[in-house]
């Protein structure tokens, strides 16, 4: 069964992509930060419909952590088939009003995430030979800019370059790597 790892999927668009993962018959991993309970129900969404998935918990931002887990998870149950990296934080305010932590809290869950998230799955997905499939959760403020994200929309508009050149990278070994950015979408 081919596994796919969703970063976020306790609440919003990751919960819901998880869960039809889940039911089109896919392994999810669903990864959380700090709201075990949403992710444990999505779970259990999942197997009601006779799917399979694991939890995982780490914090996106922490690089060192974030390889352990995964490199262990991988180790102990193979390559990842697909990740959808959706884990993401917002912090709005004006640019004169941002704070150091309200820049540097959003860069580092958004975009190092990125990093920190994808870059351990790579070469167990190259190995495997068989492909794979990495989408990343964008947003049109990272395409259009918006009042009061300046750090929002530099970490997404990150995302969107660093996907592009991902997929130009990965294009040989048959993993495609693509890119959402929706606009307002009504969550929690």
């Amino acid at each position: 069964m081919k596994r796919i790892l969703v970063t976020g999927a306790s609440k919003g668009i990751g919960k819901a992509i998880a869960i039809d993962l889940g039911k089109a018959g896919y392994h999810v991993i669903l990864h959380y930060h700090s709201d075990q309970k949403g992710a444990k129900e999505a779970l259990e969404i999942i197997q009601a419909t006779g799917g399979e998935g694991d939890l995982l918990q780490f914090n996106i931002s922490e690089q060192e952590k974030t390889k352990l887990i995964l490199d262990q998870y991988i180790e102990n149950n193979g390559a990842f088939y697909g990740v959808v990296n959706n884990a993401g934080i917002i912090r709005d305010n004006a640019f004169p009003a941002l704070s150091n932590d309200d820049w540097n809290d959003v860069i580092h869950t958004n975009l190092d995430g990125f990093f920190n998230v994808i870059q351990p799955c790579i070469m167990p997905m190259v190995r495997m030979k068989k492909g794979g499939r990495i989408i990343t959760m964008s947003s049109v403020s990272g395409i259009m800019g918006n009042r009061g994200q300046v750090n929002y929309s530099a970490s997404k508009a990150g995302i969107i370059w660093a996907t592009k050149a991902l997929a130009v990278e990965l294009a040989s070994r048959n993993i495609t790597v693509n890119g959402i950015a929706p606009g307002m979408v009504e969550t929690d």
